[in-house]
């Protein structure tokens, strides 16, 4: 008895350090960049350069400008992780997220950015 109560809780224990991964399925597909705010402000860039692709497998693939990467993916509520083969997990929150239109919250450095994206 004594056995199985310890397996119950190490199994618990596992499952509670596991990663969510809602996978949101209306992210799934392809986005292109409109519109990019950095403190509610135009910013400068060119949002029309910035592109993502979200897979059902949890791969995902972005660009901007000449800029590319790739990786893995997963959602948790309204939160979007990215992973970068090679490099550490980050994590965008997801303000809009509909059928046709996507938009991000990042903080880069301190700095508030929202970035528009509609669907392909």
């Amino acid at each position: 008895m004594k056995h199985i109560i310890v397996i119950a809780l190490l199994a618990i224990g596992l499952a509670a350090c596991q990663k969510t991964n809602d996978k949101n399925p209306l992210l799934i597909g392809q986005w292109q960049g409109t519109e990019w705010r950095i403190f509610d402000k135009p910013g400068g860039m060119d949002a029309t350069q910035v592109g993502f692709e979200f897979k059902e497998d949890g791969t995902y693939s972005a660009h901007f400008a000449d800029q590319k990467q790739a990786g893995t993916w997963r959602t948790e509520k309204d939160k979007l992780y990215t992973q970068e083969t090679g490099k550490q997990e980050i994590m965008v929150k997801m303000i809009v997220l509909e059928s046709a239109n996507l938009e991000f919250e990042m903080n880069r450095g301190g700095q508030k950015e929202t970035l528009k994206l509609v669907k392909k």
